[in-house]
C-alpha cells in the first residue's frame, strides 16, 4: 500500500471531531415576558418602564416583545388586567349593597399591593379578562337596583370612577392626617376669605381613611337606593 493510499485509509477510519453546540437563546413565551414586565413595572413605576427595558427583563430583544404585545399601550393594558387578576372577587350574592362593597375593597387592596400599577386601570374602559369579571359583578348589582339600564350603567360607571379615585387617593397621600407643615400653611391663610377650610383643620388633623371611605360608600349606596325607589 503506498503512502498517499495509507495517509487517506486512516484519515478516513479516524472518527470525526465533535461539532461544538452553539447556545441559541430559549424560546420565551408571552406568559413570561409578562412576569418579566410585571415585576419591573411594579418595582420602578411607568416612568423607568419600556419595551425595551421589559425586553431586557426577560431575556428578549424588544421586537420578540412587540411580536407577542404588538405596542406598548398594549402590554400595559395586559400588566394592569395581570395584577387585577391578583384580587380575590367574589361570586355574586344576590345582595347588590354587599356586592358593591366586596368590589371596592378589592380595588381599594390592589392600590396599596400594586401602588404603581394601579393607575393604569384609569386608562383603559376595560383591561381585559379580570376585568369584565369584575364589572360583570358590578353592573348585575346595578340592574338588581330595578333602575333602568341607562341609569344602572351611568351609575356603574360611576361607581368606578369613585372607588379608583378614593383608592389612588389613598395610595398617593390625599387621605391622611394633615402634617404640621401644612397645617401651618392652613392656618395662614385668611379667615374670611377661608373660613370653611380653616374650620375643618381639626378635622383634617385626624383624619381616617377608612372613616372617611364608609362614610362616602354610605352616601353613594344611599343615593342609589333613593333613586330606585323613585
Amino acid at each position: 500500500m503506498g503512502y498517499g493510499v495509507e495517509l487517506s485509509s486512516r484519515t478516513a477510519n479516524r472518527a470525526p471531531p465533535p461539532k461544538k453546540r452553539t447556545r441559541g437563546r430559549r424560546r420565551i413565551d408571552r406568559t413570561e415576558i409578562l412576569e418579566a414586565a410585571f415585576k419591573l413595572l411594579a418595582e420602578q413605576g411607568e416612568a423607568g418602564f419600556s419595551v425595551r427595558k421589559a425586553g431586557a427583563a426577560a431575556g428578549v430583544d424588544p421586537m420578540t416583545v412587540l411580536h407577542h404585545f404588538q405596542s406598548k399601550d398594549i402590554l400595559l393594558r395586559a400588566l394592569a388586567d395581570k395584577a387585577l387578576s391578583t384580587v380575590a372577587i367574589p361570586l355574586p350574592s344576590g345582595d347588590w349593597r354587599k356586592d358593591l362593597l366586596a368590589v371596592a375593597n378589592a380595588y381599594r387592596d390592589l392600590a396599596r399591593r400594586y401602588p404603581n400599577i394601579f393607575h393604569l386601570h384609569f386608562r383603559f374602559n376595560a383591561t381585559g379578562p379580570a376585568d369584565h369579571a369584575s364589572s360583570e359583578i358590578v353592573y348585575r348589582a346595578m340592574r338588581e337596583t330595578g333602575l333602568p339600564d341607562a341609569a344602572a350603567a351611568g351609575l356603574g360607571l360611576a361607581f368606578y370612577a369613585f372607588v379608583l379615585g378614593f383608592a389612588l387617593a389613598e395610595v398617593e397621600g390625599l387621605l391622611v392626617p394633615l402634617s404640621p407643615k401644612e397645617e401651618e400653611e392652613l392656618n395662614a391663610l385668611d379667615p374670611l376669605g377661608y373660613p370653611a377650610t380653616r374650620a375643618f383643620i381639626p378635622a383634617f388633623k385626624k383624619l381616617d381613611a377608612q372613616a372617611a371611605f364608609n362614610s362616602a360608600f354610605s352616601a353613594f349606596i344611599a343615593g342609589i337606593a333613593a333613586r330606585a325607589k323613585n
